[in-house]
């Protein structure tokens, strides 16, 4: 009986799931990009390791479609090839928004803390062909964690090995948390079951 009070409270807290995982997701972009966004890329944050541009350089670099004011870029002829967004002090994340800008296969984002990696064209990323203006191939990008993945996300690596890899618009959402008094309403309303439990397996005992 104390193994399944122990589960029944795991399973409520949600604090140990038994599944967890990335799904990714990306619909044509817009333009101008209009929703909220946590990095914008319109100045320098502590978070970003990386280059911030305005300009379109041919052959090197392009403004995402929907984007305006800043923008991330990485490649070979940029100031970096891969870049880091530290997301570490966000805690639990339910979800990450971005513009990925004229999408190819040799850009690769990596979320790190969970292990999954892809390539532009993976993962309904696509298509890949490189357009700099066509909506279908500057993607915004949904990321959704459910279970352990909501905490173990802690950045995005965006990386790449040709002419370029542009992003902009980052927006974090972050999950939903019981408050210190709902947990402890909850652990003591286990703890109650529990003691009840207990007390009918003596009742049941001493008439046996």
């Amino acid at each position: 009986m104390r193994k399944i009070i122990i589960a029944a409270t795991i399973a409520a807290l949600g604090s140990l799931p038994a599944t967890a995982g990335v799904t990714v997701s990306s619909i044509d972009g817009v333009a101008p990009y209009g929703a909220p966004a946590t990095f914008q890329f319109d100045s320098a944050t502590p978070e970003y390791s990386g280059a911030i541009y305005t300009d379109s350089v041919g052959g090197v670099r392009a403004q995402p479609a929907g984007s305006t004011g800043g923008y991330g870029a990485v490649g070979p002829s940029n100031a970096q090839s891969s870049t880091v967004l530290d997301l570490s002090a966000f805690g639990a994340i339910s979800s990450i928004t971005f513009l990925w800008g004229s999408v190819d296969t040799y850009n690769s984002l990596a979320i790190l803390g969970t292990g999954v990696a892809f390539n532009g064209g993976d993962q309904g990323v696509s298509p890949s062909t490189g357009n700099q203006v066509n909506p279908s191939s500057n993607r915004l990008v949904t990321l959704t964690f459910t279970g352990a993945d909501r905490w173990n996300v802690t950045g995005l690596q965006f990386s790449s090995t040709g002419n370029a890899f542009e992003f902009d618009n980052v927006n974090v959402t972050t999950a939903a948390v019981p408050e210190t008094a709902s947990w402890a309403l909850m652990l003591g309303g286990f703890g109650a079951i529990g003691s009840a439990m207990r007390s009918r397996r003596k009742a049941a005992l001493s008439f046996g």
